[in-house]
């Protein structure tokens, strides 16, 4: 069965199509076949359709580790992706027929970017997005992993394990090296054995991360990407000033500071552990 997301304006300027496939468990694939004429549209679009698929499913796969994943897709110029929804929805597989990725450990590292200008500027992050995505999956109990493709290009696969019954965690994603290295803090950062302790809420602590992959943000960027109100946006960049977590610029917008970088690194520490 074949159904189409398309709008009337889609259809006139669409550059994006990618294709969505589910696997029912002893049935037909179910095929969507997904354009949009931005690479936001596209991680809108991809995100809420995987999301409900998935809830349909009671799978687990948190929404924000696919929603970066997807966003990373435009590293591949969207060339060649299928998404794959396979398991009772328990496996969420994107591939494309871009570059590939070289070092896989590395496009995990927090911070890590191969975007280039062109790139960023259509999408929001600097090299968090498949660490983040790979964080929300251990938190989950599940793993990410990262191939290559047949012909060229990536795999990347987020998987939600049955339950076992062990309170084992999951493996990181890598060999043991590459784990211990991606955990290992940044020579560069200005708190290395550990940053202040503050009271900040976990809405919050989404904010700055938010903060850290837009680059500069004002309130109603906050608002559209977590899906709250401009005055609660407002509220929060400014407790996170007043903690000098973030900076306002020379626009009015805020910044990351040190501290909130190495802050955000933290928790994404405590994600992963």
């Amino acid at each position: 069965m074949i159904h189409e997301q398309r709008t009337r304006r889609d259809a006139d300027r669409a550059e994006i199509n990618v294709r969505v496939v589910v696997y029912p468990e002893g049935g037909e694939p179910e095929i969507t076949e997904v354009s949009a004429g931005s690479p936001g549209a596209a991680t809108a679009k991809l995100t809420r359709l995987i999301d409900r698929k998935a809830a349909e499913m009671e799978s687990g796969i948190p929404e924000r580790a696919v929603r970066e994943i997807i966003e990373n897709l435009i590293h591949a110029d969207y060339k060649g992706v299928v998404i794959s929804i396979l398991d009772d929805g328990k496996t969420v597989r994107v591939s494309d027929k871009g570059p590939g990725i070289a070092s896989k450990s590395q496009a995990m590292e927090f911070g890590f970017s191969g975007a280039n200008a062109e790139a960023l500027s259509q999408i929001r992050g600097i090299g968090a997005g498949l660490g983040i995505a790979r964080s929300e999956m251990v938190k989950a109990r599940g793993r990410l992993s990262i191939e290559d493709n047949l012909g060229g290009g990536s795999v990347v696969t987020v998987s939600i394990a049955e339950e076992s019954g062990t309170d084992d965690k999951p493996e990181p994603t890598g060999a043991p090296e590459e784990a211990r290295e991606f955990q290992k803090p940044s020579p560069k950062r200005k708190y290395p054995d550990e940053v202040p302790r503050i009271n900040i809420s976990e809405r919050q602590q989404n904010v700055l991360v938010t903060v850290l992959e837009c680059g500069e943000v004002g309130p109603s960027t906050i608002a559209g990407s977590l899906e709250i109100s401009v005055s609660t946006a407002y509220r929060d960049l400014s407790v996170l000033e007043e903690h000098g977590l973030v900076a306002g610029d020379e626009s009015g917008k805020r910044v990351i500071s040190p501290l909130g970088r190495d802050y955000v690194e933290a928790i994404i520490s405590t994600w992963v552990k």
